[in-house]
Parts: C-alpha cells; structure tokens; sequence
C-alpha cells in the first residue's frame, strides 16, 4: 500500500510545522484561492480537484485547518469500490449546505452521504453528546455514532462495535483533530475529551482489519502573519506538530506493514 503524503496549503498553517520532512511529501499550493474558508462554491471546488488530480496520487493527506475539511469529500470522490467512512470528529458536519452551490466545512458528510454512490456506511467517533440532533432523518440508517461520554467505557468493547457495524471491506479515515483533548491539540473550534493514545489504539485495528484506502488529517490552528510570532501560538504549533508527527509516523508503519503483508500473501 501506497504511503506517500500530500499538504494541501490553504492557510500557511504548516510552514511554521517541521512533522512531514522526514518524509516525501508532495505540497499543493492553494493559498490563493480565494473564498475556501469555511464555505466553498462548487465551481470553486472543482479547481481545487483538478489542482490535487494534477500531482501525484497519494494516500494520505493533510487540509489544514478544519475550515477545509469538506476537501476530504474531494478525495473520496474517485473510490471506485464500496468503503466506509471513518469520521474521527467532535461534529458531525451533517448540516444541510445554506446552498446547492456550496459545500461547507459543516456539511460535507452530509453531501458525501447524498453524491458518493461508493459510500455505505459513516462511523463518526468522538462527536458531542448532542450529534443526535445534527442528523438528519434522511440518512440516520446510515450514520452510527459515538459520542466523547461513549468512549469512557471500555476501549475493546467499543472498537468490537465499530468493526461489527462497518459492512465494507474498505475504508477511508477522516480525522479532525478538534475531536481530541486539548491537551494534545488546539484548533480554531471547540474540543472532544479523547486522548490521542485512544484515537491511536482504533486506528491500529483499523489498519488490521480493514483495507484502508486513504486517510486525512486536520484541525490545525489559524495561524496569520499578525499572530505566528507570538509565544501563545508557538507553543499551540508546537502542539499541533508534534500531535501530526505522532499520527504520521503510526500510519505509515501501519501501512507499511500492511502493504509487506500483502505482497507475501501474493508472492
């Protein structure tokens, strides 16, 4: 399996983070783009697609902040087979779009649900205890969710129902890391209560008993011009890369040794 990586540069908010130069990483260059942040038209959306289709294809992939976390809705687009969706968050972003020209940071799952043919099931873990709420009727037989007060209980149990409730042989893991304590990241919106090292133990059996086809990370802090230099927000980049540095190196040890496995399986 293909581990390569890819920094979508919306908001500059990873030119101040050092995670990704160990590796080779591709850098998509979207700065200029105007009117993406939080709110995208579609016609806006089908640039921002042909500019990540032009570089190579890679498996993981990093938005920035959670202002362009409907851009993981791009990069489902073109799964060919029957996944699952994955949605480690503390929203749901099932909101209906304010138009049928705009996708939203908000909405996108929701979207998702009604334009992606190849998408069965949504998983969403970590999500406040009002989700229920954010839900709508239409999709509530595909969409099971687990809220921050869930994750309290018993890790194995809960990793048993995730696994018991995907139906697809194949996934595609969406992380927002506002769904983590603020203790390991600090983003623009307000927290869940998970650890990162609970979030790491359900990766891992992911990654053994799925086939993960591709995964992206956000949830970085707004960084501008007029606050990068202050010490408040180094200290929350720091965080923040750190927290990245952490999830990079798991997932591409686990892809790699899904990929070694593989390739013995067919040997």
């Amino acid at each position: 399996m293909d581990s390569s990586v890819a920094l979508l540069n919306f908001d500059g908010s990873y030119k101040k983070q050092t995670f990704y130069q160990t590796y080779p990483y591709e850098w998509i260059e979207l700065e200029s783009m105007e009117n993406t942040s939080l709110l995208c038209e579609k016609e806006t959306l089908k640039d921002i697609s042909n500019k990540i289709i032009g570089q190579k294809r890679s498996t993981i992939y990093f938005l920035g902040s959670g202002n362009y976390h409907y851009v993981s809705h791009v990069l489902q687009s073109n799964i060919k087979k029957p996944y699952s969706l994955i949605l480690f968050d503390h929203h749901t972003d099932t909101l209906p779009s304010p138009s049928n020209d705009l996708i939203s940071c908000g909405s996108w799952v929701l979207d998702s649900l009604n334009t992606l043919p190849m998408l069965k099931k949504v998983c969403m873990i970590g999500v406040s205890e009002d989700a229920p709420n954010h839900i709508p009727n239409s999709i509530h037989n595909k969409v099971k969710f687990l809220t921050e007060d869930s994750l309290q209980s018993n890790l194995a149990i809960i990793i048993k129902s995730i696994l018991n409730y995907i139906p697809t042989d194949s996934v595609y893991i969406s992380i927002d890391k506002d769904v983590l304590h603020p203790e390991d990241a600090l983003t623009g919106w307000d927290h869940g209560t998970m650890r990162l090292k609970q979030m790491l133990k359900m990766l891992q059996v992911l990654f053994r008993n799925k086939d993960v086809i591709g995964l992206d990370i956000c949830g970085e802090y707004p960084v501008t011009p007029t606050n990068e230099n202050q010490r408040e927000i180094r200290t929350i980049i720091g965080k923040n890369n750190h927290t990245n540095d952490i999830l990079l190196r798991y997932v591409k040890r686990w892809m790699y040794r899904k990929s070694n496995f593989q390739q013995m399986l067919h040997a």
